[in-house]
């Protein structure tokens, strides 16, 4: 990701309306699939500039990582610790994690794979892993490329990568459905136009989150079939 995106993002992120309708829907998830309590330890991988984290570490034992000087540094701004720079592959805790969560991550790296297998290797038994990643190759647009994403998934290639890498998929799920018509009508027709990192006016706003806020009731309990991306829940195997 650019560099100039981290100082951006610690700006907008609890005001966008992306940002909050997501956060809202991922933890809700979160709620619904898995028994967790003040004790679990979960994994905040490429966490950014820590909204998430931040939210996280008020409800779990949180620890975050981030290739990211920068954006770790944002984190500690938030008051957050358990943080460290670096790849996933060069994590230094022996210990082991109840849930690991790569949130808009996997699609930065070149290997997939070898990010599933090194998140499978730090978690415990019957531990678990929350992923999202942007869906459908056909939306590829500017705003990926600025994002340096590598790819965007389809159900069957995020399917495929998180078996191969010894995970078992609890639940997969499109999501940002009711907002997808018009996405895909904005890229295609626009596909070198950004502007979804900025804010837009109070009141469209407003509007843009209550309209993804709703996928909260839904997502948790439901297969959607189409949308703007794609989130999935994954097991190792209980010994």
């Amino acid at each position: 990701m650019e560099a100039y995106l981290y100082p951006h993002f610690y700006k907008i992120e609890k005001e966008h309306w992306w940002f909050i309708a997501r956060q809202k829907i991922l933890l809700d998830y979160l709620d619904y699939h898995l028994r967790t309590s003040k004790e679990t330890k979960i994994l905040d991988v490429g966490c950014g500039t820590g909204a998430i984290l931040e939210v996280l570490a008020q409800r779990f034992n949180a620890y975050g990582i981030d290739s990211s000087k920068d954006a770790i540094d944002f984190c500690r701004q938030r008051g957050l610790s358990n943080l460290f720079v670096g790849s996933l592959e060069s994590y230094p805790s022996k210990d082991k994690f109840d849930i690991i969560t790569m949130l808009d991550v996997v699609e930065h790296v070149k290997d997939d794979l070898s990010l599933f297998r090194q998140a499978h290797d730090l978690l415990k038994s019957g531990g678990s892993i929350l992923v999202a990643v942007p869906a459908f190759p056909f939306l590829w647009s500017q705003h990926d490329v600025i994002l340096h994403h590598k790819r965007r998934y389809t159900k069957t290639q995020l399917k495929k990568v998180v078996r191969s890498a010894g995970f078992t998929i609890q639940h997969m799920t499109f999501f940002n459905t009711v907002l997808f018509p018009i996405a895909v009508v904005k890229r295609v027709l626009q596909p070198h136009k950004v502007d979804d990192l900025e804010i837009p006016g109070r009141f469209l706003n407003t509007i843009l989150k209550r309209a993804f806020m709703l996928e909260r009731f839904i997502v948790p309990r439901a297969s959607l079939p189409f949308g703007l991306s794609l989130l999935c829940l994954a097991k190792t195997t209980a010994s």
